[in-house]
Formats: C-alpha cells, structure tokens, sequence
C-alpha cells in the first residue's frame, strides 16, 4: 500500500492560482442575467476559490462608494452600509492599491500605506485574515472587493488542508492573483453596470465622472478643451452677428421693348446686333418694300389720271363728272398716302437711347417674316433692375427696403449697392428647389460703373438684422424639425 504524501503546512507551498480560474471568474460574472446576479455569482464563487469566510462587492454609484453585494447571498439597498466593511473599501480606494491585514513575509507590498480601517475589523471580527483590491479603470477607482477569512477552532476535530491555509490569511500570491482577476473583471463589470443604467443615470454618471476629470490636476488638455467649447458656446449664444441672405442675381433693363414686324414681308437688312448700343431714331432693320413700290406707282398712275379726268369735265362744264373724278382722285390720295405710310414703317427704328438685348437676325435676311413677328428686343442702356431668386426658405424674412450688395461675374471687384423694390408672391422651380423672385433696383456706390449691361449674372447678398449664429441656427432646425412632424405625423 502506498504511503500517503505528507500535507504541506506552508502556504507558499501551497498551489498557485492560474488564469484558468480568472477566466472563469469572468465567465461566472457574464452568465448572471443582469448586474446584481453576475456580481453575486462572482463573490461566491470567489468566496469558494480563496477559502474565505466573506467575500463583499463595493460600487461606486454617483459621488460615493457603496456595498452592494455579500458572498452569503446578500444584495444591498443603495443606501444600506457595514460601517466597519464601507471604511475598509473606502480605505483601499482612496490609495488605491491593494491592502492586507495581517501583513506576511511578501505579503507586505505595501507597508507604507494606511492600514487602520483594516485593522479595526480584523479585530472586531476575529478574522485570521483581511484582504482589498480596488477595482479600477482607466486610472478611476469603480468599485472594491474585500475578502475576510476566519479559523473556527473544534478540539475534537482535526483542521483540514482549507483550513490551515486560511488561518495563515492571504499570502502574496493570492494578493497578485486576486489583483489580476481585478483588472480583468472592471472594464466589463462596467460595461454591463452602464448598459442596465437608465439614460438620464448615464447621462448624469457621465457628468459626474468629466466632473471627476476637470478635477485632475493633469487634465490640462480637457480643461482647456472644455473651456474652449463653452467660450464659443456662449459667443455663438449671446453676441449678435450681422449676417446675411444669399441669391444668384441676373441684371435686366427696367423696360425692355421688343420691336415687332410692322406687316408680312421679308427682312432685307440688319444694322444691330445683340450687345450694340443704340441711339433714339437709328435704323436697326430694314424689310423688302418691293410690293409696295409697285402698289404705290399704281396709285401714283390712278392719282394723275382722276386729276386728267377732272380737267376735263370741268373744261366741258360737266359739273357732275367732274364731281366724281374729283371723288376718285381724293380717294386715290389717300391709298397712296396710306402706302407712304407702311413703306416708311419698314424701317425699324430705335424709340429711345439704350441696348439691344436680343434678336440676332443675321442669318435671317430674305426671309419672310409674318406681322407681329418679334425681331429685336431693346432695353435702356442707364435704366435697369436686378432680378434675384432667393429661397423659399428665406422669402419671409425679406420685405421691401432691405439693403443689398451684388457683384456680378463679369466685375467681381465692383460691388454695386441695391434696395430691394419687390417682393413677388410667385415661385418658380428650379433645379435646386422652389425659388422666389425679388427685384431690387441700383443705389449708391456702383450703380452707374461702366460695362453693365443686361444679362450680366451674378451673386447677391441681402442685409439681415442682427442675430446670434446659434440662434440662427437652432431656429431654422426647429422649423425644420416642425415641418418634419407635420408631415409623417
């Protein structure tokens, strides 16, 4: 029979934990259905691993730490507190680093640090063994974990193996083990403890923890960060800013004339073009008067022979056949007068001083044309508008009045002023959306440079009232959030 390997009394003879087991710590905690389940899961199964009489849970919930879970299946209250246990986790948070009480051999890592909390309830407890490790992460302490080992002694019955290691308390190497499965156990701890929070719990814990930040005397770069952002905040709040509306722009002539033809003929020549300018009476066109030549020559013919006629009845003393080529000669005169009057209208003139806009007829000579027919459009050279399409998004806010500035492609270094001289309640579609049309007529400084002419585009900006950009901007949100409403709701 084999004899039986004698039992090592010496705790560092004892096994060492392995990353197996922390893995399966971590495990333990994810598989609860919620938080308060994992960590309870967790402790106990810690309690059963380290041989230890109480394993506590601590969280910091707001601006305090607070017990929340015991290995004997206990859940606390928010506001539920073991003065002696909340001092001992309070004590290793605050420096945070691991403490044990009694302090062993290798066990004393840290034997500069306060250990009074911890002393107090190793002795008012009777413990063989006390021991806490913070939970942090990211450099902020989240929590805390206190294990509590006690020795009940019974003369009539020997100690087990469990029980001379616990009443050693913990040796260096559950400190190390018990710290490596806190490092792996805090970030998802506090992940799954944000996850089950309400909103407005993370939204406040949020504020808490950038409160917690500003606090930090190495959070410079936040600090100013954070400064920054409410300095522009404020500035985009309460200082009003000029601001202004802007709209593509095209110049036009405050009256445009289209010369027509005058009768059915045909175009014999063209004098202007599209771009010349143009005095008051100056020929542009001229149309075929052939017809009318010959019908004139007619009437010409028909006038001298009613007067031959008269003559002669009235050398004879015929009264009456003179009276009727006297009637016939007058109404000769009057075709013929009314023949003077369509040959001189073939000649297209110019009523006034100004611009030919439109009507290119040069390669239209010879052919017919019928009465009524557009040939040339003419607008004053020194009177003209400005027509801009502005968005329907702005149209309320503009009013008769307004100032404005434009400069156009052809003279991007002129700005002409302009006030605004009508406001249309017609819209019209364009490619980028429904546009209003808004005439503003030329004022002060650029109205009269040299170069403008009609059909010039350009830019155009409107003068609006002061107004905070923030408000501006959360103003025209909100209408557009309205709008959006109205519509799907």
């Amino acid at each position: 029979m084999a004899p039986i390997p004698p039992q090592p009394d010496d705790p560092a003879d004892m096994p060492v934990h392995d990353d197996t087991q922390a893995l399966a710590c971590l495990q333990t905690c994810l598989s609860g259905k919620d938080w308060a389940q994992g960590v309870a899961a967790l402790v106990t199964q810690l309690n059963s691993m380290l041989t230890c009489h109480r394993v506590s849970l601590g969280w910091v919930s707001g601006r305090s730490l607070r017990i929340r879970v015991l290995s004997d299946g206990v859940m606390l209250d928010e506001g539920s507190a073991l003065p002696e246990l909340h001092q001992v986790m309070l004590e290793s948070a605050h420096q945070q680093v691991a403490l044990t009480w009694p302090q062993q051999g290798e066990a004393d890592m840290h034997g500069s640090c306060i250990t009074l909390a911890h002393q107090t309830l190793y002795r008012i407890q009777g413990l063989s063994g006390l021991m806490t490790v913070p939970l942090a992460h990211d450099d902020v302490v989240i929590g805390a974990l206190t294990l509590e080992r006690v020795i009940h002694v019974d003369p009539l019955q020997p100690l087990s193996l469990q029980e001379r290691q616990a009443s050693h308390g913990f040796s260096a190497d559950d400190v190390r083990w018990v710290s490596r499965v806190a490092v792996l156990l805090a970030p998802a701890l506090l992940l799954r403890y944000r996850l089950e929070q309400p909103w407005y719990e993370r939204g406040h814990s949020w504020l808490e923890s950038m409160r917690l930040r500003m606090s930090d005397p190495r959070e410079r770069v936040l600090r100013w960060s954070s400064l920054a952002f409410f300095g522009i905040v404020s500035f985009g709040i309460g200082l009003p800013l000029p601001y202004q509306v802007t709209a593509t722009a095209r110049l036009e002539g405050s009256v445009q004339r289209i010369m027509s033809a005058p009768q059915d003929g045909y175009l014999r020549e063209v004098h202007v073009h599209p771009g010349d300018t143009v005095t008051t009476g100056q020929v542009m066109a001229t149309m075929s008067d052939d017809e009318l030549q010959g019908a004139r020559r007619s009437r010409m013919s028909e006038v001298n022979q009613h007067e031959n006629a008269f003559g002669e009845a009235f050398a004879r003393g015929d009264r009456a056949q003179a009276v009727v080529a006297q009637s016939k000669a007058d109404q000769a005169k009057a075709q013929l007068a009314l023949l003077d009057q369509q040959i001189s209208r073939l000649k297209i003139t110019s009523p006034f001083d100004g611009v030919v806009i439109a009507g290119d007829l040069r390669q239209q000579l010879g052919a017919p044309v019928k009465r009524g027919d557009s040939l040339l459009t003419l607008a004053p050279g020194l009177d003209w508008r400005v027509v801009m399409d502005v968005d329907e998004a702005d149209i309320a806010a503009l009013s008769k009045g307004q100032v404005a500035q434009l400069r156009l492609a052809a003279m991007p270094d002129q700005t002409i002023g302009l006030i605004l001289s009508r406001v249309t309640p017609v819209a019209k579609s364009t490619p980028t959306g429904l546009k209003y049309e808004i005439e503003a007529i030329p004022t002060g400084a650029g109205a009269g440079a040299r170069g403008l002419r009609p059909g010039l585009q350009g830019v155009a900006r409107i003068d609006m009232p002061p107004n905070p950009i923030l408000w501006r901007t959360a103003d025209r949100c909100w209408q557009w959030l309205r709008m959006l409403v109205w519509t799907w709701l």
